[in-house]
């Protein structure tokens, strides 16, 4: 058997720590004989500052600067959790992506707004709804099927999870009352932003985006650590600013080079370089 052992396309212990003239040359090589203009859009704030006036900011920086609609989602930490953040971005048709603060201390349930408990539907603090199938002496919690965000009339649309995943559930009578779709919750996400943004969390499409923003952190970790930002030699906005930009450009175009470097003779599979990716290796290796 013979496993494949490739590098990330970020794999930065392979390049030298003291870099030779060919890969300096090779670096300038890579980057576009063209005027750039970067925009940073950064605030620093304490330790134990609340979080949400910087993102506000942040916003009000990004949407000078970009084409009106722009910001689609925006991904940020927990800290930044708060009801007036998600009332301004739902203003900005900005989706947000943020894990939610735990404010709950005793219910780790609660009935949905306009629900008397008939209906065996709860969401948790976090906005995910689950149903309860009561037919055992020991209740049994599914989660319910996400459909999708309604933008005309606001809510999240769920379903019945058994009838959308093709199982069978004991409260399948009461539940579904003869209905041949099976239940469905609209869940009216302007009663509480923060517990039922239009993106839920309990998505994929969250987890996607949201790991998104750990890969800005890894990028922001390596900023202060291997490049030296915070360690107070360099002072003002502009110089900031200036040194940011720079190395950003200095890891699009190592990324590059990365990218287009083999990490093996032969081939893992039958797929083929897109366009971009095909440029991208004639830029980098002209010859080929």
């Amino acid at each position: 058997m013979r496993i494949a052992l490739t590098q990330p396309l970020f794999a930065w212990e392979s390049l030298e720590d003291s870099p030779s003239l060919s890969t300096i040359r090779q670096l300038l090589a890579s980057l576009p004989d063209a005027q750039h203009e970067v925009v940073l859009a950064y605030r620093t704030t304490a330790a134990h500052a609340a979080e949400g006036p910087t993102l506000l900011a942040l916003v009000s920086q990004a949407q000078a600067v970009l084409p009106e609609g722009r910001i689609e989602t925006l991904a940020y930490d927990k800290a930044a959790d708060d009801g007036g953040v998600h009332q301004v971005l739902a203003g900005a048709g900005i989706r947000p992506v943020m894990e939610n603060r735990r404010r709950w201390k005793d219910d780790p349930e609660r009935l949905l707004p306009g629900h008397d408990g008939t209906t065996n539907v709860v969401s948790d603090e976090a906005g995910t709804l689950y149903c309860y199938d009561r037919t055992a002496e020991t209740p049994v919690k599914h989660q319910m099927s996400y459909l999708g965000y309604e933008p005309q009339r606001r809510t999240i649309k769920y379903r019945c999870p058994a009838r959308h995943e093709g199982w069978t559930c004991p409260s399948e009578a009461l539940c579904n009352a003869g209905k041949e779709y099976g239940k469905t919750v609209r869940v009216d996400g302007t009663v509480d932003l923060r517990r039922f943004p239009p993106l839920p969390r309990a998505t994929k499409k969250f987890e996607r985006l949201y790991r998104g923003r750990t890969s800005v952190e890894r990028v922001n970790a390596r900023l202060k650590i291997f490049w030296g930002m915070d360690d107070g030699n360099i002072t003002g906005a502009r110089r900031f600013a200036g040194m940011v930009g720079a190395v950003l450009v200095v890891h699009l175009a190592f990324a590059t080079l990365l990218a287009a470097a083999p990490r093996r003779e032969g081939t893992l599979g039958k797929l083929r370089l897109g366009p971009i990716q095909e440029a991208l290796q004639l830029l980098c290796h002209p010859a080929r």
